[in-house]
């Protein structure tokens, strides 16, 4: 037993760039992902505009103002021209309503739909705060009167909120397309592992065609090397495609039921169902793209394999990982992050939904055209002999 795992310790450490992988590209992508998220809370802190129509309201926009500020949020008074996380509208009846006993004031908020972070939590936690002091007061001054026919709801709910959705174009929108992103962002977890079978299909296909013994003819015919990586690539995304059946089938129905995931309709459209369809193709050609690019630069071992799977899983797992805890609708300067592999897709995904239609289509195209350049750059540097003996 001792000599059979000192043989396999010795065979593993002979080949270090598996070693080197395993233990660097942990360390690479989990600071990376701490980066994403410590840039998400720091450049992406919960916006909240405040309109006030009357300035007699200031004393209830300034306690939401400080409280919003003593969360952490960034606060806009009127006048702004970025587009807030939250925007709430105090209207110019609302101070003598919330100061009348009998009444119920209210106030519009109106949510972002692509805003992931706790903008609205926050906004909603100041308006509650507002509503239980007066609340309160009312409570007491109701003890200091006798004799007073006032409705119990409106002394203990003086203040509701009239919720409403914009999109980052600023356009009105509603409910259904806030779930239907939320909806997107859960797909975006799905597409990447049902686009990964192409992995398999396409190392195999080589390094199939090495073990048979038939790979040094192929690519010592006249055969030219495109036409070979053609033909492996279109092979292995057909494959992959068909094996993945099963994953789009439960994405259907996970659509069916959707609406019990994201407590409503999500409104799933035509046009989004093209585009989530378009993002799974993509996905299936990149990962074909870059596992064809991997496999050429460091060979067809099947431990070279393991190394191409495991770069490539990572990347899949980083761009869903992203999917969940950025607003793409206003990445500001974050937009590096569109240059890692798989999330220019989720993005595109989601602009759509957004109604960032031209950005979806050059995050789309421009997948497309980086996939296609990595085929033609894969058939200039095809080296026989790299992938023959390595």
């Amino acid at each position: 037993m001792y000599d059979l795992l000192r043989k396999e310790w010795i065979d593993l450490s002979r080949d270090r760039k598996i070693l080197a992988v395993s233990i660097l590209l942990p360390l690479l992508l989990l600071p990376l992902i701490g980066v994403i998220i410590y840039a998400s809370v720091t450049s992406q802190p919960p916006t909240v505009g405040i309109v006030n129509n009357d300035s007699l309201n200031m004393p209830y926009v300034k306690d939401l103002e400080n409280y919003v500020k003593s969360h952490g949020g960034i606060v806009y008074l009127n006048n702004f021209s970025a587009v807030p996380d939250v925007e709430v509208i105090f209207p110019s009846s609302f101070a003598s309503n919330i100061s009348n006993i009998d009444r119920i004031a209210t106030v519009r908020e109106i949510v972002l739909i692509s805003s992931q972070n706790s903008a609205q939590t926050i906004v909603n936690d100041g308006l509650y705060q507002i509503l239980y002091n007066v609340s309160l007061s009312r409570i007491s001054l109701l003890e200091n009167r006798s004799h007073i026919n006032v409705s119990p709801v409106t002394v203990r709910e003086p203040l509701q909120v009239e919720l409403g959705y914009i999109k980052p174009s600023k356009q009105v929108t509603s409910s259904s397309v806030d779930r239907l992103g939320q909806l997107a962002r859960v797909i975006s977890l799905i597409l990447f592992p049902a686009a990964t079978p192409v992995i398999f299909f396409l190392t195999d296909g080589i390094l199939g065609e090495k073990e048979r013994k038939t790979l040094e003819s192929l690519l010592a015919s006249p055969i030219a090397p495109i036409e070979f990586i053609s033909a492996k690539l279109i092979i292995s995304m057909a494959l992959g495609a068909l094996s993945s059946l099963g994953d789009l089938i439960g994405l259907v129905i996970f659509s069916i039921f959707a609406p019990f995931v994201v407590g409503g309709s999500a409104g799933v459209t035509a046009s989004f169902s093209i585009s989530v369809v378009v993002a799974y193709l993509l996905m299936i050609l990149l990962t074909a793209s870059i596992s064809l690019m991997l496999l050429v630069i460091i060979g067809g071992s099947p431990r070279n394999v393991q190394i191409i799977n495991f770069l490539i899983t990572g990347f899949g797992m980083l761009a869903s990982f992203s999917a969940l805890i950025l607003n793409f609708g206003s990445l500001g300067s974050l937009s590096f992050i569109l240059a890692i592999p798989y999330v220019q897709i989720v993005g595109g995904l989601l602009d759509g939904v957004f109604g960032l239609t031209n950005q979806m289509i050059e995050l789309y195209v421009g997948t497309l055209a980086a996939s296609i350049l990595l085929l033609i750059i894969s058939s200039r540097i095809l080296n026989p002999e790299r992938l023959l003996l390595r």
